[in-house]
C-alpha cells in the first residue's frame, strides 16, 4: 500500500509536469498522457488526484501564492524600518517571480487570458500580493493614515513594476536593464515612498 508521502510526491510530480508542459505547449495542446509521461506516473493517477485536466489547471492556478511565502517572512519584515521592509518585500517578490516563471508564462498565455475563471483567480492572487505589502506601507505612513485606495494603488504600482522588470530581465538579461536587482528595487521603493508621503 502506497504511503501518504509517496502519494504526495507523485501528486507533486504531476503538478510540476503539468505546469511545465502547460507553460511550454499551452493548456489545450497538452494531453494527460504527456503529463503522465513527464511525471513518471500512470495517467489514471492524474484523474484520481484531480478529476480531469481542467481541474488540474485550476488547482495549479489556485495554489500559487506569494502571500504564503510572505507570511513566513512577516515576523522579520516587521522588525525592519518601513523602507527597508518594502525593499526586502520587493526582493522576495522578484525572487518568487523568477522561481515561478513557468507559472507566469502559463497565466499570461493568450489562451488563459481569455479564460474567465482563470482570470478571476489571477485577479484574486494579484490582490493578495498587494494586500500583503499594504500593511508594510501603512506602517511607513505612521499616523498619517492614507486612504485604502492610495495604499492599493501604491502597492499595485510596486508589484506591477517588479513584474515588468522580471519579464524584461528574463527576456533581455542585463542588456536592456542597466540597474541590478537591488538598485532597481531600492530606487523603486524610494520613489514610491516619496510619492506616498507627499500624498499622505
Amino acid at each position: 500500500m502506497p504511503t501518504k508521502n509517496n502519494r504526495n510526491a507523485k501528486k507533486e510530480r504531476i503538478l510540476n509536469a503539468a505546469l511545465k508542459l502547460f507553460s511550454q505547449q499551452g493548456f489545450h495542446a497538452t494531453t494527460t498522457k504527456e503529463i503522465a509521461a513527464e511525471s513518471g506516473v500512470a495517467e489514471g493517477l492524474i484523474f484520481y488526484h484531480f478529476g480531469d485536466k481542467r481541474k488540474l489547471l485550476l488547482y495549479l492556478v489556485n495554489n500559487f501564492s506569494f502571500v504564503t511565502q510572505l507570511q513566513k517572512d512577516a515576523g522579520e519584515l516587521w522588525k525592519l524600518p518601513a523602507e527597508e521592509a518594502l525593499f526586502q518585500y520587493g526582493l522576495a517578490y522578484l525572487g518568487f517571480l523568477r522561481t515561478n516563471m513557468d507559472y507566469l508564462m502559463l497565466i499570461w498565455s493568450p489562451e488563459l487570458i481569455r479564460d474567465a475563471e482563470v482570470s478571476n483567480e489571477v485577479s484574486r492572487l494579484i490582490g493578495g500580493f498587494g494586500t500583503a505589502g499594504s500593511s508594510i506601507l501603512k506602517q511607513a505612513a505612521g499616523p498619517k493614515h492614507p486612504s485604502e485606495h492610495t495604499v492599493q494603488v501604491a502597492m499595485m504600482m510596486m508589484t506591477s513594476s517588479i513584474l515588468v522588470y522580471c519579464m524584461l530581465n528574463s527576456r533581455f538579461k542585463q542588456e536592456a536593464l542597466p540597474l541590478g536587482d537591488e538598485s532597481y528595487i531600492r530606487e523603486l521603493v524610494r520613489l514610491l515612498m516619496r510619492g506616498f508621503n507627499e500624498e499622505s
